[in-house]
């Protein structure tokens, strides 16, 4: 299972009483519990949803608190929600002690364990029958990801705009949902790529529609102007991504063999770059990258 599986699980309210989700970027536990935050409304939120940290340096709560939680009658006739975060951090010992809330969980209480890491074997045994569900994300998972977060903010993007936003923010979440606050900030309800380029490019002088502008005409001197401004304000990366972004969009548009040939020859000339930025091999990989793109 993945995030998408998540995302399905909130929009349908959480059904299962017992939730195990896990991950190894800690920042997705933050984003899938601030998710489990919107289903309830504000007025029961000080009644009913408790998130317990066995990582906690304000003292580690014990089993004990945590199953009385859980058994308490909600207030309101609302569901009870109990969060225990860093479950990794338990010993085999003390989860037994959850044991009998998880094998007859309380009609009225969602339990939603954390574990921060890759799933150790001994674990996956522990939780096996409960709804496990790994928040990681593949790559081809990010833009419902993006599509999900700009929608809790009120904000709809169309799907050409969360690729061109992925391609010039890079696919690191944190940076992604620092880029969708702004769009968010905005005032418009309906994100296109302009407004990308307006808002989260900034006011640059140049943007990668230049730089990909003056590739296509040959032009050197015009091409390094262009990357020296934007060099000063993107990281390699995410320029990379950006760039490749447009000759994607130029190979589906391209109506002869010779251009397609010449896309196919970039995408391996990019994809050779992504290596050299990745494992910071070669000397000058963007400077390279763009001699070669303008030798096409």
């Amino acid at each position: 299972m993945s995030i998408k599986n998540f995302l399905q699980e909130i929009d349908k309210g959480l059904t299962s009483p017992v939730y195990l989700l896990y991950a190894d970027n800690e920042y997705l536990i933050e984003e899938a519990l601030s998710s489990v935050r919107k289903i309830i409304p504000d007025a029961d939120m000080p009644f009913n949803f408790s998130v317990f940290d066995m990582d906690s340096v304000d003292g580690i709560p014990t089993v004990g608190e945590i199953t009385d939680t859980l058994n308490t009658v909600s207030f309101f006739g609302s569901r009870r929600y109990v969060a225990v975060k860093n479950l990794q951090k338990i010993s085999a010992k003390e989860f037994r002690k959850f044991q009998t809330c998880i094998a007859n969980p309380s009609p009225s209480s969602v339990f939603l364990m954390f574990y921060a890491g890759t799933l150790k074997k001994e674990m996956k045994e522990r939780v096996k029958g409960l709804k496990t569900i790994c928040l990681d994300m593949r790559e081809n998972d990010i833009p419902l990801w993006v599509k999900e977060k700009a929608r809790q903010k009120r904000i709809a993007i169309k799907d050409d705009a969360v690729e061109y936003l992925i391609g010039v923010a890079g696919d690191d979440i944190g940076i992604l949902s620092s880029e969708i606050e702004k769009l968010a900030s905005s005032g418009k309800e309906e994100i296109v790529i302009n407004d990308i380029k307006e808002i989260v490019e900034g006011s640059r002088d140049y943007s990668v529609f230049d730089l990909t502008n003056a590739l296509r005409e040959k032009n050197a001197e015009k091409v390094f102007r262009i990357y020296r401004t934007l060099s000063n304000t993107t990281e390699p990366y995410n320029l990379l991504g950006a760039i490749n972004w447009q000759y994607s969009k130029m190979s589906m548009q391209a109506n002869d063999t010779l251009r397609r040939k010449a896309c196919s020859r970039a995408f391996k000339i990019l994809n050779d770059a992504d290596i050299q930025i990745k494992t910071s091999g070669g000397a000058y990989p963007m400077e390279h990258l763009l001699i070669r793109l303008l030798r096409l």
